[in-house]
């Protein structure tokens, strides 16, 4: 579903594949010192943004300073400057090139880095070009590379898992079609809250940070013309009272109708 929120420079876009992978990767690296996300997670839309702000509510402009991690600096790939790390990067940043001298030495950065490479934009919504990136991660440094769904949070959390338990530089490709170039019959199916269920804790909206979610009191709310169908919110409400049109399809029909709706000319 494209949503019909105009676009907002520093705030990403209601359904962004960038906010799922975000959150994921959150989720894998968990808290404490020494471990970092950094990098870029905009697009040539809403411009250079630090991954934090995929999921703050305002975005690039309201994000506290001390959310902003800087790329760790100052390692070497034998005394790496963090214990952990995951670095953003869009795909035609990624693409470019000039990503060597971009991202430098990655396995400088932590012990075991993350390389997340946002695969979302219309130059890669082919299969082809996906595993391209992969290819171009490990010719870059990375020991492996694997490409995996950002709304498929249960296989993505995973491959995170299992990439964070390994020393070394791993790249995962975080492939989605931008919300924005869906179009066609995913576009009428937006979640829904169930206004008289909800408990207005706010874990949507904190952990998300979609501007299609509001709070409009004594409930939340999602605003059926900006929703972009993603259905990030519907995993993440413990009490689950967020429901999808597309509760049953499986994390894989899901993708397939997301690339589908891309490839359809608005």
């Amino acid at each position: 579903m494209a949503s019909s929120r105009p676009i907002e420079r520093g705030v990403a876009c209601p359904g962004c594949p960038h906010r799922a992978a975000y959150v994921i990767c959150k989720e894998a690296l968990g808290r404490g010192r020494g471990r970092v996300i950094c990098g870029d997670a905009g697009c040539a839309a809403v411009g250079p943004m630090h991954p934090t702000a995929c999921a703050c509510v305002g975005g690039q402009s309201a994000l506290l300073d001390r959310y902003k991690t800087p790329v760790p600096l100052g390692g070497t790939a034998q005394a790496p400057a963090s214990e952990a790390c995951v670095h953003f990067i869009p795909d035609t940043v990624f693409a470019g090139k000039d990503a060597a001298s971009e991202l430098g030495d990655i396995k400088a950065e932590g012990r075991v880095v993350i390389l997340a490479v946002l695969a979302s934009s219309r130059a890669f919504l082919t299969r082809e070009a996906v595993e391209d990136l992969g290819a171009r991660a490990l010719g870059l440094g990375c020991d492996d590379a694997v490409v995996v769904d950002p709304f498929d949070s249960q296989r993505a959390m995973d491959v995170l898992g299992g990439a964070l338990a390994r020393p070394g530089a791993h790249a995962v490709v975080f492939a989605s079609p931008c919300a924005r170039l869906q179009h066609g019959e995913y576009e009428a199916e937006p979640a829904e809250i169930d206004e008289y269920a909800c408990m207005s804790c706010h874990r949507c909206q904190q952990i998300t940070g979609c501007p299609a979610i509001s709070f409009k009191p004594p409930v939340f709310r999602i605003d059926a013309e900006a929703c972009a169908g993603c259905d990030l919110c519907v995993e993440y409400c413990r009490t689950h009272v967020i429901y999808s049109p597309r509760s049953r399809m499986t994390p894989e029909e899901r993708s397939r109708a997301r690339y589908a709706a891309a490839s359809q000319q608005p």
